[in-house]
């Protein structure tokens, strides 16, 4: 028999118990048995020793096992490697269910011909067959033939990639995938020279461009999905292997893309490149660096610790109690001088804190204050083994204090410096500076940004706000991005506008004594920022027009981009 049809005695209805029913299946010599079920429902056990299914790959109870089922899974489909298969259906004394209903037919694996006419691979099907190509080929209309396609296995040390047909118009219902592989320990960097595609780079659902760096043999990365106009950023892979993939739909078509890529040995990918702390990859190199407390060896891979007087300046880091993980040593007095970015705030989080207890920390205690000096605002003193709560300085500066006496000596701390944004900002007749995020200049915002600043002078002088540098996404009614401008303390005075985009606002006065400048970010897009100077103004010295439409002023503010 050549074709048929199975079914559980009874069928659909619920199966009999105590059952036992053998059906052996023979199809011409040559070919294989296929079998395919359209339903199953057999009581379910994790070992399938109450009811099951037992197919064997022969007529013997003794010949190979194909597998024994059960459960309410439908099994794939099942081939035996002879013209013969045995089904054997068990059911005990207890639970039915319905049953089975599955199909048997005689099956030939075509791709074990030469006469299949796949150009590269055939992948067998019950019932027929279907060509497949290589990477960097696509299969032509027939079916059968492989023709060269964009995309494809790439593992030159440097090289560029371009869409289909740059710089001419890309085709519609294209698929390219590129798969960089550079050696172990390498890593690869993509920059973008030419990117125009169709979409809005929101959704990306026409045409795009996804990247994403391979870790394993199924984990990847993702670094996103671009389309529109605007350049995608610099991406260097996490392991040695980025893929790149373009997809166009079936409408719109666009110039394209053009990039360039190279690769780099990641020196701290084996033993930290020899740097006793920290090791940062280089283009072409690395540099070794210390914790906050060290400083660098004259041989430039090791770290001695420092004094104990510490300035920093960058917006993220760890500090150290002196000697940590071990005991700080006594009669130690040490500082910490934090200032970060104008219009953002000094926050400190402590991970561990153990120093001499004492009810009033007399004795080994840290200090903070809000400012430069011990002079300035007190934020808190702190001893004893609980761990401080999250400390944040009211602006962009904090000192804090370590001092030990000459008996207990404990472990200490470690603590993290961030920054966060928003906060109150002062104007006096000093031109002043604010930026978007702490990292202005060196890398873009962050995703999902909510910032307010309160700028406020003294009364009867109003804030004057200049936009120096302006790059925010761009989208029509500024939805995504943006800056939004009122006048007083709150979102409910006046808006000045809701700003996105490369266009640079005008200038604001308040009408009152202070400005609220608030920053929202979505959680795609990110771009370089902004950058603003304010300034207080005495009312006296604002000279208004007849018509009250336009403001002059005495200052001017130098752009720089």
């Amino acid at each position: 028999m050549e074709t048929g049809h199975l079914e559980s005695p009874n069928y659909p209805d619920d199966y009999r118990p105590n059952k036992e029913c053998i059906w052996k299946i023979a199809v011409p010599a040559g070919y294989q048995v296929a079998l395919r079920f359209h339903s199953f429902e057999i009581e379910n056990h994790d070992d399938c020793v109450y009811d099951y299914l037992d197919i064997r790959d022969g007529h013997e109870e003794n010949s190979t096992l194909i597998g024994v089922f059960c459960g309410y899974k439908k099994p794939s489909d099942i081939k035996s490697t002879s013209n013969k298969m045995r089904i054997k259906f068990v059911t005990d004394g207890s639970v039915q269910k319905a049953g089975f209903s599955a199909t048997f037919m005689k099956e030939y694996d075509e791709c074990s011909s030469l006469d299949h006419g796949c150009e590269h691979y055939c992948i067998n099907q019950l019932g027929g067959y279907e060509c497949s190509c290589k990477i960097g080929y696509e299969l032509h209309s027939d079916g059968k033939r492989c023709e060269d396609a964009c995309g494809g296995k790439i593992e030159n040390p440097n090289g560029t990639i371009t869409s289909p047909s740059f710089p001419d118009l890309y085709p519609v219902n294209k698929n390219c995938i590129w798969e960089i592989i550079a050696p172990p320990q390498y890593r690869i960097t993509l920059n973008f020279t030419h990117f125009d595609l169709e979409g809005n780079n929101q959704d990306c659902e026409y045409d795009s461009v996804d990247i994403r760096s391979k870790l394993g043999v199924s984990e990847m990365r993702k670094h996103g999905v671009f389309c529109g106009q605007r350049l995608p950023p610099v991406i260097t892979s996490e392991g040695n292997s980025l893929r790149i993939e373009f997809n166009s739909d079936n409408s719109v078509q666009k110039s394209g893309f053009a990039a360039v890529f190279f690769t780099d040995k990641d020196e701290c990918a084996t033993d930290n490149g020899g740097c006793q702390h920290t090791c940062k990859n280089t283009i072409g190199s690395y540099v070794c660096s210390c914790l906050n407390g060290f400083t660098l060896h004259e041989n430039n891979h090791d770290c001695k610790e420092g004094g104990c007087k510490h300035e920093i300046t960058s917006p993220v880091g760890e500090i150290f109690s002196p000697n940590y993980p071990d005991y700080y040593p006594s009669r130690k007095d040490c500082v910490w001088q934090f200032t970060t970015t104008p219009g953002h705030r000094i926050k400190l989080v402590f991970d561990e804190f153990e120093m001499e207890p004492h009810q009033e920390c007399t004795y080994d205690h840290i200090a903070l204050y809000d400012g430069t000096t011990s002079e300035a605002g007190f934020l808190g003193r702190y001893c004893g083994a609980k761990v401080p709560h999250p400390i944040v300085a009211y602006n962009n500066q904090m000192f804090m204090v370590f001092k030990s006496d000459s008996s207990v000596q404990r472990k200490g701390f470690r603590a993290r410096h961030t920054t966060v944004c928003g906060g109150g900002l002062k104007a006096t007749s000093t031109v002043k500076h604010m930026y978007s995020h702490a990292k202005y200049g060196d890398q873009n915002y962050d995703n999902k940004e909510d910032c307010d600043w309160i700028i406020q002078a003294q009364p009867g002088e109003n804030v004057h706000l200049t936009f120096l540098t302006f790059e925010l996404e761009d989208e029509h009614d500024c939805g995504y991005d943006y800056v939004e401008v009122f006048s007083g303390y709150s979102d409910s005075g006046p808006s000045y506008g809701k700003f996105c985009g490369n266009t640079i606002p005008q200038e604001i006065v308040s009408i009152n004594d202070a400005l609220l400048v608030r920053f929202r970010t979505d959680d795609t897009i990110n771009t370089k920022g902004f950058s603003a100077a304010y300034v207080a103004i005495a009312e006296e010295n604002l000279a208004e027009n007849s018509t009250g439409d336009n403001i002059s002023f005495s200052y001017s503010f130098s752009r720089g981009y």
